[in-house]
Order: structure tokens, then sequence, then C-alpha cells
């Protein structure tokens, strides 16, 4: 079973801490005040309208990260929560894994996700002994794009209607990254 750090620091001002539920309240409020910024892009943000679903959300991420298959952290900003990156969908067999992220509109331009995300590639590449990650993204999320091919991504393929929402289907792209000798 693989294993991760419960926190890890990326500079002075950056530190991802693993998902538990002392901040599940500043969590939901966060997600309330960004909701018209998420949820064009990410599905599940459809699914909270109440702190209890965010403590439960909170549990199942530390069961999987207990069990090797999810590695979720909680980004902090100057000791501040601001978003979230997450290693997913691990396979330990196939060495391959997925990564998402969210980050507050008040942060975004500062550089906190493409840190937090590249620290943590690292850490899957390195620690997890990961070979392959994906980022799906949606078709109009140009930030999000922009910031997988700045980690290094390659666009591999459009998933017609992949993801469901508000009664209606949506594209993703994949991006993946595949390890080289310099990860």
């Amino acid at each position: 079973m693989l294993k991760a750090n419960a926190k890890i620091v990326i500079n002075d001002e950056i530190t991802l801490k693993r998902f538990a539920h002392d901040i599940d309240d500043v969590k939901f409020k966060t997600i309330q005040s960004n909701r018209d910024h998420l949820l064009p892009w990410l599905p599940w943000v459809n699914n909270i309208y109440f702190p209890t679903q965010v403590r439960l959300f909170t549990e199942n991420q530390i069961k999987e990260f207990n069990h090797g298959r999810t590695f979720g952290y909680n980004i902090f900003f100057n000791n501040v929560f601001v978003g979230s990156v997450v290693i997913y969908d691990v396979s330990e067999r196939n060495h391959n894994c997925k990564l998402g992220y969210w980050l507050d509109r008040n942060h975004t331009g500062k550089g906190i996700i493409t840190r937090s995300a590249n620290v943590l590639i690292k850490y899957a590449f390195t620690n997890l002994e990961m070979h392959r990650i994906e980022i799906r993204t949606a078709p109009g999320n140009k930030a999000s794009a922009m910031l997988a091919e700045r980690l290094g991504f390659t666009k591999e393929a459009v998933l017609r209607d992949e993801q469901y929402l508000v009664k209606k289907y949506y594209d993703s792209i994949v991006y993946a990254k595949i390890k080289s000798e310099n990860d």
C-alpha cells in the first residue's frame, strides 16, 4: 500500500496539509463564496450545499488516504486555507493517477497552484513511484489548460460527454505527463 506525507512544506508561504476535519467549516465557506467561480469547471461543487457534505467528503478522503488510493491536501497560503490539490484514482498496479485542484478566486495569479501541483507531481513520481499522471479539464477552462501545459503535460484526447452536470453532458480534455529521467 502506498503512503504519503501528511504535510508538505513548499516554501515560506505555501504548505500542503492532508485533508482533515479541522478546517471543514472554513472549506465549506470558501467553496460557497467561490461557487460561481468553480461551478463551471468542477461538477462536485453542485453537490456542496451544507457543511455536513464537506465533513462527509473529508471523512471519505481520509479513508482513501489511509488506503493509498487518494492523497488530498488542503493548500495554505500564509497560514490561510485557499484551496486543494489532490492525487486521485491512484493505480498502484499500473503506476498512474490523476491530479485535481481548485483555488479561491482571490488567490489566483500568484503561482500557488503551479507550485503546489509541481511539488505534488514530483512527489507522485518519486515517492509514490507513479509513471503517468493525468489532468482532466473542461474545454473552456483556459486557466487549467495553461496550467497543465506549464507543468509539462501533453494534451492527449477529448473525452466526449464524459461528465454530467445540471442535466447536461460535458466533454473533458485529457492532459498527461509521463515520468522522465528528470522527474
